[in-house]
C-alpha cells in the first residue's frame, strides 16, 4: 500500500473497411509516435491491445511500427492483450465464433511476438453476464470493463481498485474496472491535475487502471498538437518515472502480486454514452433531460451516473438495416460451423470462416460518436465479407448455387423470401410491399440496395441549434459538444417514414409537377411499401418468380399483381393493374429504386446520360426507357430499364450524422423514381415493367 500500481494502457483499433489514408494518418499521428516515446523510456510499463486486422495492416503497410511494438513486447515493457481478432461485440456472437475470434488473435500474437496473452480487451466494453464461461474456455484470465459496470451493480466507483472475481457456471474470471475519471483527464487535463487525482488513491488502493483508445494520443481532433507538439505525453511519462509512490505496471503483474478486491456480478452494460446512443431519439432526449435534472441535486453527478440508458442489442432494432446484416451473419455462422465440422480441412470453408469473422467487426453494427452504421464504407465492408462467406459455402459444395427459401430469417415473426443465383443474393419483404432489402452482387461483393434510411437522432437538436457555429480544432474529449463541418446541415434533417429499398410503389393523382424522387410518398394516395402483400413463389427454368398481389382499395382502386423474377444477374419486375369493375383507372404509378454504388460525388461514378451527372446529383428526364449507373472505381454498373417509357427523376439520399470531427453530411445512395401516367379503361389491364441488370465493367 506504500506504492500505487498504475495499470496504464491503450487500445488501438481501426474498422474493417476504413479508408487507407485514415489508417496511415492514425499510424503517423498516434500509433508510432506513442511507441517511439515509450521506447525512449523503458522503465514505463503498460498494457496494450491492438485488434488483429490493424496488426495485419501494420505488418504489411507500416513494418517500422509493427517491429517497434515487437521490440517493446520482447523487452517485457508492454503486455499484449488478446480479444476478438476483428473486434466484434462478443456477447452477441455464437460461442464458437467468440472462441474462434479470440484464439485467432492469441495465435497471431504468439506467432509474431512470441508471447501468449493472458488478458483481453472487450470491444466497446459490452458486457453480458454469460461471458465469463466462454472467455475462460478461450483461455482468457482477466478482462477490462468500465467502472460504470460496477456502479450499476451497486458498488461505489470511488472505492474501486485492483480487480474483482466474477464467474458463470463455475468458471471464474478476473475483471479490472477502468477508471472513468482518468479516461476523461488523460490527455485532456493538465499533467498536474492527473497526478493530483492519482495521489488521492495513494495509501487506500493497491492498483488503479486506465486503458482507453490509443487514437486519443494524436488522432482525435486537436490531440496531436497537445500530446506531441506541446509535449503532454513526455511530461506525463517523466512524471510517472519521478513519482516514487507510483508504479507503472501491467495488468498481469497486478494479478500475480495483488489479491482480488472481492467478488462481483456485473449486469448487462457498456460505457454510459453507448447506453444513450442505443435509445430512440425521443428516449434519448428524455434521458438527457433526466440527467440534467438529477445533476442539480446534492450528489447529483453520482446519481445521474446510475441512469442506464439503453441496451446494446437495441441497435439491431433501431436500425433494421443493421439487424438484417446481423441475422444474415448468424445464418451463415450456423452453416459454416456445420460445414467445417464435417470437413475441417477444406481451405474454401476456412476462407469463408475468416470472411464471416471479418463481417462480425462491430463498427457497422451501431452508431455513436464515430459514425458507425452511418458510414457506407463500413457497412459495405461487412456486406462484402458476408457475400464472400456465403459464396464460400457454394464453392465448397456445402450449399446449392441456386436456391430460394421462405422463412423468418431475421427474428421479427414475419417470413421473408431469400433467393440465391450464381450472381445474386436477394431478400424480399412480403410484409413491406415486396420491397427488396438486399441485392448482393457476388462478382463485385456489393449490396446495391444498401441505402440507410434517414432517421431522427437525439443529437439532431444540436445540429439545429449550432447550424452556424464555427468548427473548433481545440483538443476536447470525444464526447464533448461537436460542431457542424459545413453550414446548412439543418436543411437536411428530413426523415423517412419507410425503410429504403428497391421496388417501393405508390399511386398518385394526375399532376404536372415532377414528384420528389427522394421523398415522394407524402403526396401519394396509397403506398405499397407500407402494406402486406400476398405472396407465392414459383420455380421455373432459369430462375425464380415471386408473385405479390393485393386487392383494390379506396386508396389504390386497382387490383395489383407484382411479379418479381430473379435469374442470374437480373431482377425483372412486371406490374399488372386491373381497375375495379366498371371503373377507369387514371393517375400516376411510381416505382422507387434506392440504389447504392460506392460514392456520390466522385467523377468516376455517374449516370450514362448527357454530361455524365454524378450519382449524387439530382435530375429529371421525360420519356426515357433506360439508364445505367456506372462505378468505374468498383468496376460495376447497374443497368435500369423500363417499359413503356416513363419519367425518371433521381436525387441523393443524404443523412446528417455525428463523427469525431463533428456533424457531417453523408451520401447513402441514390433514389431513382420512375413515373408512368395511367389511363386504364374498365375491363382492361395496365402493364408496366422494370428491371435491373448488374454487370462488371
Amino acid at each position: 500500500m506504500d506504492r500505487l500500481a498504475f495499470c496504464f494502457g491503450v487500445h488501438n483499433h481501426q474498422p474493417i473497411g476504413n479508408f487507407d489514408h485514415v489508417m496511415v494518418d492514425a499510424t503517423e499521428r498516434a500509433y508510432r509516435p506513442f511507441l517511439e516515446r515509450l521506447d525512449q523510456r523503458p522503465e514505463v510499463r503498460l498494457s496494450v491491445h491492438w485488434t488483429g486486422s490493424l496488426l495485419e495492416w501494420l505488418r504489411e503497410r507500416s513494418p517500422r511500427t509493427f517491429d517497434l511494438l515487437g521490440t517493446l513486447a520482447a523487452r517485457g515493457q508492454v503486455e499484449l492483450l488478446t480479444g476478438g481478432f476483428y473486434e466484434p461485440i462478443l456477447a452477441v456472437l455464437p460461442d464458437h465464433d467468440k472462441i474462434g475470434q479470440i484464439e485467432r488473435l492469441t495465435t497471431f500474437l504468439k506467432s509474431n511476438f512470441g508471447v501468449r496473452p493472458r488478458g483481453m480487451w472487450l470491444a466497446e466494453r459490452v458486457w453480458e453476464p454469460h461471458l465469463p464461461r466462454v472467455l475462460c474456455e478461450a483461455g482468457v484470465e482477466y478482462v477490462l470493463v468500465d467502472d460504470r459496470h460496477f456502479a450499476l451493480a451497486g458498488l461505489d466507483v470511488d472505492t474501486l481498485a485492483g480487480y474483482y472475481l466474477t464467474d458463470e457456471q463455475g468458471q471464474s474470471l478476473r475483471v479490472f474496472p477502468i477508471n472513468q475519471r482518468l479516461r476523461y483527464l488523460i490527455p485532456f487535463a493538465g499533467v498536474d491535475e492527473v497526478f493530483e487525482y492519482l495521489a488521492a488513491w495513494r495509501g487506500r488502493a493497491p492498483a488503479i487502471t486506465m486503458v482507453d483508445d490509443g487514437e486519443k494520443f494524436g488522432a482525435w481532433p486537436g490531440t496531436y498538437a497537445r500530446v506531441y507538439e506541446e509535449g503532454w505525453l513526455e511530461r506525463f511519462f517523466d512524471r510517472l518515472l519521478s513519482t516514487p509512490w507510483l508504479e507503472p505496471t501491467t495488468l498481469a503483474d497486478v494479478v500475480e502480486r495483488v489479491p482480488a478486491s472481492g467478488r462481483v456480478y456485473l449486469p448487462t452494460a457498456s460505457y454510459g454514452e453507448m447506453g444513450e446512443w442505443a435509445l430512440s431519439a425521443d428516449a434519448g432526449r428524455a434521458l438527457e433531460a433526466a440527467k440534467a435534472e438529477i445533476s442539480r441535486l446534492t450528489d447529483g453527478e453520482r446519481l445521474a451516473g446510475l441512469l442506464r440508458g439503453g441496451f446494446w442489442r437495441s441497435f439491431l432494432v433501431k436500425y433494421p438495416e443493421v439487424g438484417d446484416a446481423y441475422w444474415k451473419m448468424l445464418r451463415l455462422s450456423r452453416a459454416i460451423h456445420a460445414a467445417v465440422a464435417r470437413r475441417p480441412d477444406d481451405t474454401r470453408l476456412a476462407r469463408g470462416q475468416v470472411a464471416l469473422w471479418r463481417a462480425q467487426a462491430n463498427d457497422a453494427y451501431w452508431h455513436g460518436v464515430f459514425g458507425g452504421c452511418y458510414l457506407p464504407h463500413l457497412r459495405r465492408a461487412v456486406k462484402t465479407s458476408l457475400l464472400e462467406a456465403e459464396r464460400s459455402l457454394v464453392e465448397a459444395g456445402a450449399a446449392p448455387e441456386t436456391t430460394w427459401t421462405r422463412e423468418d430469417g431475421d427474428g421479427d415473426g414475419r417470413a421473408e423470401v431469400y433467393v440465391r443465383t450464381r450472381a445474386l443474393s436477394v431478400t424480399l419483404e412480403p410484409e413491406a410491399g415486396g420491397m427488396i432489402t438486399e441485392l448482393g452482387y457476388y462478382p463485385a461483393g456489393l449490396d446495391v440496395v444498401d441505402v440507410l434510411a434517414r432517421r431522427p437522432e437525439a443529437y439532431h437538436d444540436k445540429v439545429r441549434e449550432r447550424a452556424a457555429a464555427r468548427i473548433s480544432d481545440a483538443a476536447r474529449t470525444i464526447h464533448e459538444a461537436a460542431t457542424p463541418k459545413e453550414a446548412g446541415l439543418d436543411a437536411l434533417l428530413a426523415y423517412d417514414e419507410l425503410r429504403r429499398g428497391a421496388l417501393i410503389e405508390g399511386f398518385f393523382a394526375d399532376g404536372a409537377d415532377p414528384l420528389d424522387p427522394v421523398a415522394p410518398w407524402g403526396k401519394a394516395r396509397g403506398v405499397i411499401g407500407a402494406e402486406r402483400l400476398e405472396c407465392a413463389v414459383q420455380d421455373h427454368a432459369g430462375g425464380v418468380s415471386i408473385v405479390f398481389s393485393r386487392a383494390a382499395t379506396d386508396a389504390i382502386p386497382a387490383a395489383l399483381e407484382k411479379r418479381v423474377t430473379i435469374r442470374e444477374e437480373v431482377v425483372e419486375v412486371r406490374y399488372h393493374l386491373r381497375p375495379r369493375a366498371g371503373r377507369r383507372l387514371t393517375g400516376r404509378w411510381a416505382v422507387q429504386w434506392n440504389l447504392a454504388l460506392t460514392a456520390g460525388a466522385a467523377p468516376d461514378r455517374y449516370f450514362e446520360l448527357a454530361g455524365r451527372p454524378t450519382l449524387g446529383s439530382s435530375g429529371h428526364v421525360t420519356d426515357l426507357s433506360a439508364v445505367t449507373m456506372v462505378d468505374e472505381w468498383a468496376a460495376v454498373e447497374a443497368r435500369l430499364r423500363w417499359i413503356p417509357g416513363a419519367e425518371l427523376s433521381w436525387g441523393p439520399v443524404e443523412t446528417v450524422s455525428l463523427s469525431e470531427g463533428g456533424f457531417e453530411r453523408i451520401y447513402q445512395g441514390t433514389a431513382l423514381l420512375l413515373v408512368w401516367r395511367l389511363d386504364v379503361r374498365p375491363g382492361d389491364e395496365g402493364r408496366l415493367e422494370t428491371a435491373v441488370t448488374l454487370a462488371r465493367r
